[in-house]
């Protein structure tokens, strides 16, 4: 019984660090997607 008690608390030590990996993963993408879509982006001509 303790052994599976201390394989849960791993499987869930596992589960929390999977899904912050994947969170701050997505930021980190989203971020740099972010910069990449600005540079593309050119200003219009200003025309008189």
């Amino acid at each position: 019984m303790i052994k599976t008690l201390i394989k849960l608390k791993i499987l869930k030590f596992m589960l929390i660090g999977g899904v912050s990996a994947a969170y701050t993963l997505k930021r980190y993408c989203d971020q740099k997607n972010k910069v990449k879509s600005n540079k593309d982006k050119k200003p219009l001509p200003l025309t008189r």
